[in-house]
């Protein structure tokens, strides 16, 4: 079966708008097969001066993958991060809670992201994404040969995400 792997940066408007319109239109695709892929658009040992820096953010996200949580209410709590206090986004404790918010084991999570325990997934993340998947802007949405790349300044349209769940699981 086909699955459509979702490229984001947690920080990114135009993320924040696809993952919106993915997740409206989800109930009506209940085959679909969606694997969130969380990573930084601007990564913090290619691009110092471009913050917040998310690795620690996209390092809870493989957390909560690898737990089995619920990784759609963390992406949504760090969407709202995102638009609240984009400084908490480089701060444990701050990341900690939203993790909590969404049903996670506070000092598990927290013990992961002190202890570096997803930085080398979150660094092969990236490069799955940029190297090998040749992601060029966030969100893209890749299914084999299928995808949608994200337009400079508009990210990727609700009627794109709906043609290509359509045609994969309608």
């Amino acid at each position: 079966m086909a699955k459509i792997e979702v490229f984001f940066d947690y920080t990114c408007p135009f993320c924040k708008a696809g993952y919106g319109y993915l997740t409206e239109l989800l109930p009506e695709f209940p085959n679909a097969q969606i694997e969130l892929l969380p990573v930084e658009a601007h990564p913090r040992n290619e691009e110092p001066e471009h913050r917040p820096y998310v690795d620690l953010a996209v390092q809870g996200g493989l957390f909560v993958k690898a737990v089995g949580g619920d990784e759609y209410a963390y992406a949504a709590r760090l969407f709202k991060l995102a638009g609240d206090d984009r400084r908490g986004f480089e701060d444990i404790e701050v990341l900690t809670q939203c993790a909590a918010e969404t049903g996670l084991d506070a000092a598990a999570f927290k013990a992961a992201l002190q202890n570096g325990i997803y930085a080398q997934a979150q660094l092969a993340a990236n490069d799955y994404a940029y190297e090998t998947q040749k992601v060029w802007a966030v969100p893209t949405f890749v299914s084999g040969d299928r995808r949608i790349d994200a337009a400079a300044n508009v990210g990727v349209t609700g009627e794109q995400v709906r043609e290509l769940l359509h045609d994969l699981f309608g």
